[in-house]
Parts: structure tokens; C-alpha cells; sequence
């Protein structure tokens, strides 16, 4: 675990003991609610859970590279944004694989268009999107993030290219 990691849980720990000094009861009522609603969520987020990490384990950097590199054109635009609004990965994991995208012959474009698909369209959460607000919401809220990648991608293209 990373040191950000270990001041999180510090962090987290050494406020619910003050909280706990402050008022028992209220703490403990807290704790119990939020254990409630991560059990209430568990049937939706497992399933998830379980497709990305095999998704990750298929979509491999030097997979996504190959099809992302400066040649690729229209294609690897298309293909960066499909991968990524099919994919789903933490910013701390998706920055680090832009730049090693970038690093084996990625082109600025496809990446950003991946990296801001990848963090904005959420194909892998639309179940759980559309049970918890609504499916209309979930296809505006994906609708408007797809738009925001392509102008990201234009906006690269210009400056890069």
C-alpha cells in the first residue's frame, strides 16, 4: 500500500475514535448505516467488480497500443473511445497507462480520447447507473461524456498535430 493509502486509513481511523469520544451513540448509529448501505449495494457493485478486473486482464497496454498509434487514424480514435467507455479504471491507474501508451507509440489524440472515455463513459456501470437514478439519466449522463470526449479529441488533434 501506497503512503497516501496508510494517511487515508490513519486519517479515517483517528477521526472516528474523536468522534467516538464525542458522542457513542451517534457513531455507532452512523457505522451501522453505512455498513447497511454497503450491504445494500453489494449485489450490484460484486458483478461489476468482477467484469472490470477480468476486462483489465484482457485489455492489456500493449493491446491497446497497437491500435492507438499515430497511423491509426479515424479507426483508432473510434476504437480509443470504444475501449475506453467499455473499460473502467481509477485515475491512478489510467494516468500512468496514458503514459506508457504514449511511451509505446500511442498517438496524443487516440490516448486522450481512451484516457477521457476510459474515466467519463460509463458502459460497465450502466446497469447500476440505470437502477440507481434512471435510464434516461444514465444515457444523457453518458451522451453528454461521449460529446466532452470528442471535443477533448479535436481540441488535441489541434494542438498536437
Amino acid at each position: 500500500m501506497s503512503i497516501e493509502g496508510y494517511i487515508i486509513y490513519g486519517l479515517a481511523i483517528v477521526l472516528t475514535m474523536i468522534s467516538l469520544l464525542k458522542d457513542k451513540d451517534k457513531t455507532i448509529q452512523g457505522l451501522k448505516k453505512g455498513a447497511k448501505s454497503f450491504m445494500k449495494l453489494m449485489p450490484v457493485l460484486l458483478p461489476l467488480f468482477l467484469f472490470i478486473g477480468i476486462l483489465l486482464a484482457i485489455v492489456t497496454p500493449s493491446f491497446i497500443s497497437s491500435l492507438l498509434g499515430e497511423e491509426s487514424g479515424l479507426l483508432g480514435y473510434v476504437l480509443g473511445m470504444s475501449i475506453g467507455s467499455i473499460t473502467f479504471m481509477p485515475p491512478f491507474v489510467a494516468f500512468p497507462l496514458g503514459r506508457e501508451l504514449l511511451d509505446s507509440g500511442g498517438a496524443y489524440p487516440q490516448v486522450a480520447g481512451f484516457l477521457v472515455t476510459v474515466m467519463s463513459v460509463g458502459i460497465v456501470y450502466f446497469a447500476a447507473e440505470s437502477r440507481f437514478f434512471s435510464k434516461k439519466s444514465a444515457i444523457i449522463r453518458n451522451s453528454i461524456s461521449l460529446i466532452g470526449a470528442i471535443i477533448v479529441v479535436l481540441i488535441v488533434m489541434v494542438v498536437y498535430t
